[in-house]
């Protein structure tokens, strides 16, 4: 065996090495590859489902409050409901009172006091002017002298 064919045999068993150990990177690459996209896949997955957690969590906070304030106005309604139970008391106590004290003042002698309309105030006026007496004005025409003369005060006169 010459030294050509010795060289020749290490390279071609150096190139088929090469060629193997080539080969054999190339599968690891790929299995790599593969595990790094089941990896990517994974984590994808764990995002998708921390943000449905989260989401979750938020509409739980939203609910605990929504409770709590539906409890607040629940309590808010029974007080006004309460309230509205007083008050309604106190417009039937308040209702009697006003009957009895109408009944009293019925069945008491207390003159009923006159309204004196407008046209009534014009002739008060005129007879005044006229000359007439808070006495006289009262006689003709049937109206208590205390208001004559109170109608004439606010007139001016």
């Amino acid at each position: 065996m010459s030294n050509e064919e010795l060289n020749l045999i290490i390279f071609v068993g150096l190139s088929i090495f090469m060629l193997f150990l080539f080969l054999f990177i190339l599968k690891r690459e790929k299995i790599n590859e593969q595990k790094f996209a089941a990896f990517e896949l994974s984590l994808e997955e764990a995002h998708k489902e921390i943000y449905l957690l989260k989401k979750e969590f938020k509409n739980n906070e939203i609910t605990k409050k929504i409770q709590k304030i539906e409890n607040i106005i629940e309590s808010i309604v029974d007080d006004v409901r309460a309230i509205e139970g007083k008050n309604i008391e106190l417009i039937e106590t308040l209702k009697n009172q006003i009957q009895e004290l109408s009944s009293e003042i019925k069945k008491s002698k207390i003159p009923q006091m006159n309204f004196v309309n407008k046209t009534d105030e014009e002739k008060i006026k005129n007879l005044y002017k006229n000359g007439y007496s808070i006495e006289e004005i009262s006689r003709e025409l049937r109206i208590p002298a205390g208001e004559v003369e109170l109608i004439l005060k606010f007139s001016s006169f």
